[in-house]
């Protein structure tokens, strides 16, 4: 082990210094803190020599390097430290290495660079791998975590739910108008960040262009919204990022383990700031032709080009972004697919989506004439995110509400409500939630089940298909039990087959089962008869007839004659 040493450094010899032999040498008495210290004179008597505040000791490293490194003042400090090292380079000049030391001492900051290098080539695109690395920046600076080793999950939890909390509003100036650039510099966030909030609030405001005011209700408006904390849902998307950020460190063997893997999300279901509705049928509809005859273009888009991206949207369920790419090569009418490339995809997979019949019979006049290889709803309304500002123009033309009153807070009407459309119409229409995860392109049947809602008026449609649950006029007070005759849907009694109506037949007890509600018109061009499930052709789902028992006199079922033979 190599032995630690203080270095010394030549310094001028005072005037007048008193000059002392110690240990047959020259030294030099100073006073250094009121204290006498002795300092070696040089050979030539003009300096003396005073060693460092630190120890150092020279290492030498796996591959036979001798350099010189830094201890502690601590004489004993810096022995362990060089035993260590020592240890390293004979474990490293073995082949026995740990990668995880090195990055250890490499900034986190370097390592989150190299993460966003990771997202882009595993096809992220830019707008995400900024917003991921973007939070994660700032969950690990507001932390004060510099070193991979400095994460810890209490910290970040105590960051998170600061966050969270409520902070005091700003004062607002006196005056009865503001300028733009005022409220921005309140607010401390930029002028295009307050005209986007302004719009999507629908806030009052006034003037154009420089002679732009906002009122003071607005104003405060904004304050009071800026001073309310992060959402449950804001808080858990910072959460998902870092700890997907720590676990590509352990997966990439930059650290040992995940210190952030304790990290929980919170339940968001408490706190939705932006909840989305869907559109009715009815709904719709109005919208469409407000869409249709509306004479105004929006970012390039005229009524009748916002009338067939709002039909296919809500016919098909896609996202904006993969909307405004698409091209007339990309529509298969005569088939009634349309192909969505994976770079325009959020899941980074080609999906062919089928399109009902009418709006693909629609987009056929509307087709003609169009270049194929130009996007059919192109522009920067996607791009710039401007959906919901387009949308809500229609929907106040044919009298829709932007948002609602919902049972935990408002709901709102934005460009991605004709995807919930699309899943909600799917699911009131019979379509099973495997079959809509499919449509919907969700990994997780939970997030379609999110998108496709229920409201009040479906529940009280679904209690209605349950059984009678109140006695009938045959029950007893004694619970006697009493023969069940079965109900056709007409409202026809009927009876098993071979059994006397009205009759105890021979103990035999029905166990009858709820209608699975699964109904439809099978060949109602005919008769327009409702046939259950049971009775549908081949390739229906097939639900198990009711059971039936035979059982004893005394109501019990048939019993083991074995058992109960006297012989045994």
């Amino acid at each position: 082990m190599p032995k630690p040493f203080k270095p010394t450094r030549p310094f001028k010899l005072p005037a007048g210094a008193e000059v002392v032999t110690h240990d047959g040498r020259p030294h030099v008495r100073l006073r250094e803190r009121g204290k006498p210290v002795l300092y070696p004179v040089t050979k030539d008597g003009t300096k003396y020599l005073r060693p460092a505040k630190r120890y150092y000791f020279d290492h030498r490293d796996a591959t036979g390097t001798v350099r010189r490194v830094k201890g502690f003042a601590d004489l004993k400090a810096t022995e362990q430290l060089a035993a260590e090292m020592e240890r390293k380079a004979s474990r490293a000049r073995a082949g026995i290495t740990d990668p995880a030391e090195e990055h250890a001492r490499r900034p986190l900051a370097d390592h989150l660079a190299d993460y966003a290098a990771h997202l882009e080539a595993k096809g992220n695109t830019g707008d995400h791998t900024a917003l991921t690395t973007g939070r994660i920046a700032a969950l690990t600076s507001g932390c004060g975590f510099v070193f991979p080793l400095d994460a810890d999950a209490a910290r970040a939890a105590e960051w998170l739910n600061a966050l969270r909390r409520d902070g005091a509003p700003a004062e607002v100036p006196a005056g009865d108008s503001f300028a733009p650039g005022d409220v921005a510099k309140l607010l401390g966030v930029s002028g295009a960040a307050v005209r986007a909030t302004v719009k999507r609030l629908n806030l009052t405001a006034t003037g154009n262009g420089k002679a732009r005011k906002f009122p003071r209700s607005t104003v405060e408006a904004l304050v009071a919204m800026r001073a309310k904390g992060s959402a449950p849902e804001t808080v858990n998307h910072y959460v998902r990022a870092v700890r997907g950020f720590f676990r590509w460190l352990v997966k990439a063997k930059r650290i040992g383990s995940n210190p952030l893997d304790s990290l929980p999300l919170v339940n968001a279901a408490v706190d939705v700031r932006r909840a989305r509705r869907e559109l009715t049928a009815g709904e719709l509809g109005r919208l469409f032709v407000a869409a249709r005859s509306s004479v105004r273009t929006y970012r390039g888009l005229t009524g009748e080009d916002r009338y067939f991206l709002y039909l296919v949207a809500a016919g098909m369920g896609f996202r904006a972004s993969a909307l405004s790419n698409l091209t007339p090569a990309d529509f298969d009418l005569n088939a009634g697919t349309v192909t969505l490339a994976a770079r325009f995809n959020k899941s980074r997979r080609q999906k062919v989506q089928p399109l009902p019949a009418d709006v693909a019979a629609a987009l056929r006049t509307y087709f003609g004439g169009k270049t194929t290889a130009e996007p059919v709803w192109g522009g920067t309304w996607a791009r710039d995110h401007r959906g919901a500002e387009m949308l809500r123009i229609d929907l106040d033309a044919a009298g829709i509400a932007y948002a609602t009153e919902g049972p935990d807070g408002p709901e709102y009407a934005d460009f991605h409500a004709l995807r919930h459309s699309y899943l909600t119409l799917g699911g009131r229409s019979g379509i099973d939630l495997r079959t809509l995860q499919e449509l919907a392109g969700h990994s997780k049947p939970e997030l379609t089940a999110r998108y496709s809602h229920r409201r009040l008026y479906d529940l009280v449609g679904a209690v209605e298909k349950l059984p009678s649950l109140v006695p009938t006029s045959g029950s007893t007070a004694d619970g006697e039990i009493v023969p069940l005759r079965m109900t056709d849907t007409d409202g026809v009694k009927s009876v098993l087959p071979g059994a006397v109506p009205d009759a105890v037949t021979g103990g035999t007890w029905v166990q009858q089962s709820a209608p699975s509600g699964n109904l439809r018109v099978v060949g109602a061009e005919k008769d327009g008869v409702a046939k259950p499930l049971e009775t549908q052709g081949a390739g229906t789902i097939r639900h198990r007839p009711a059971s039936v028992y035979t059982s004893e006199d005394d109501g019990t079922r048939t019993r083991n004659h074995r058992i109960d033979s006297p012989v045994l």
